[in-house]
């Protein structure tokens, strides 16, 4: 999901995708561009490469807004930040009279931080627990890297969730050293990963306080 802002009430969605999988394991998909009536923030156009001539001729958010929520149907929500995008959908939702979802789902936001308390900075990672910041951590990048539109976002999801899954039921092919997900073992306090002299280096990131590195 891409957006005007961050405010779900003033703000509008400008681009959706979503994925369902059925039961029996047919997946479906649902994709489009909305037009939110307004011009794009400078910021908006330089994180999604949207802009208002791609939105000029894109239907109006009461012409999508009923597909959408027949699309999601009874289905269980997942998304990276699930309150964000419930909260938009939501809003959206209520300005065209139509069935709120409930609060339910599933959020690898919060999964990744119950399994990865302190999960390290990678660069390019933006955050601990951002999904870029999970792309590195589960070497999904070859694929992703170069991903801000609304599709590669829920495709990478998706491969972020079954490495979730993978590592909370113990099937996952990666290994990690505890100061990556747990912390620095001095502090507690999250870690960069750095690149020197071709080894990965853990660097607390409570400094010049503590000056704990540790090469992994």
């Amino acid at each position: 999901m891409e957006t005007t802002g961050l405010d779900p009430e003033r703000d509008r969605i400008i681009e959706i995708f979503m994925l369902a999988l059925s039961k029996s394991g047919e997946v479906a998909q649902y994709e489009t561009l909305i037009n939110p009536e307004r011009p794009l923030l400078p910021e908006i156009v330089e994180l999604t490469g949207l802009t208002d001539a791609d939105l000029k001729d894109a239907p109006l958010e009461a012409a999508v807004a009923p597909e959408i929520r027949e699309f999601i149907g009874l289905g269980t929500p997942v998304a990276h930040n699930l309150s964000f995008d419930l909260r938009f959908v939501n809003a959206m939702f209520r300005r065209n009279n139509l069935l709120e979802l409930g609060e339910g789902g599933l959020d690898t936001l919060a999964i990744s931080r119950a399994l990865f308390p302190k999960l390290a900075i990678y660069p390019g990672g933006g955050g601990s627990h951002r999904l870029s910041n999970l792309m590195y951590h589960f070497r999904l990048d070859g694929a992703y890297a170069n991903a801000h539109r609304a599709r590669e976002d829920v495709l990478l999801l998706v491969e972020v969730f079954r490495h979730l899954q993978d590592y909370a039921a113990g099937r996952g092919s990666l290994s990690y050293p505890e100061p990556l997900i747990y912390g620095c073992p001095t502090c507690g306090s999250v870690m960069y990963v750095n690149r020197e002299d071709g080894r990965d280096v853990l660097v607390c990131k409570n400094q010049p306080s503590c000056q704990v590195k540790l090469v992994v």
